[in-house]
């Protein structure tokens, strides 16, 4: 009964970051948004930001006037470059997979699938960390290696890196 009620206010996220792409999937449903990471910006108002559009539909928006559009998930060394607005792509791809659940407040596994070259600092680990949490996660998971499949996902399966603490 107890995992009858957690399942209805809860459910399992699997996000797969990549500078050009990110795929947000849930589980149970196999409901998934896989768009372009972009984020368009009304540059009209100075004093407030407004989000005009997400994913494709920012994209496709790259040359109107008064819209500013950017991928956070792009840099040359790092795979998050704009704090804010990736984490504003991530909760709005998290309500769109999580769209029949009351209360979505997920376990998040974050996946980044790019910019792996020597190993992944605490200081990156704990960007996605914040990046989940901000986007909703109640519990979040980094997984470092192969992609999982979403036909035979477990959380068993994450390889967890380990962190730093001193």
């Amino acid at each position: 009964m107890l995992h009858m009620i957690k399942k209805l206010f809860s459910c399992v996220i699997y996000i797969r970051l990549q500078e050009d792409r990110v795929r947000v999937t849930h589980i149970d449903s196999k409901t998934t948004f896989d768009e372009k990471p972009y984020i368009a910006i009304d540059s009209k108002n100075s004093k407030k930001v407004i989000v005009s559009a997400i994913g494709n539909d920012a994209y496709d928006l790259r040359n109107a006037k008064s819209i500013e559009v950017f991928n956070p998930f792009s840099h040359a060394r790092l795979l998050v470059n704009g704090f804010a607005k990736a984490e504003k792509i991530l909760q709005y791809a998290i309500r769109e997979v999580c769209k029949t659940k009351l209360f979505a407040s997920p376990i998040v596994v974050m996946h980044p699938l790019e910019k792996l070259e020597g190993g992944v600092t605490d200081i990156e680990l704990r960007v996605y960390r914040e990046l989940a949490f901000g986007a909703g996660a109640r519990e979040v998971h980094i997984h470092i290696g192969h992609e999982l499949s979403i036909d035979t996902f477990s959380l068993d399966q994450i390889n967890e890196p380990d962190i730093d603490d001193s």
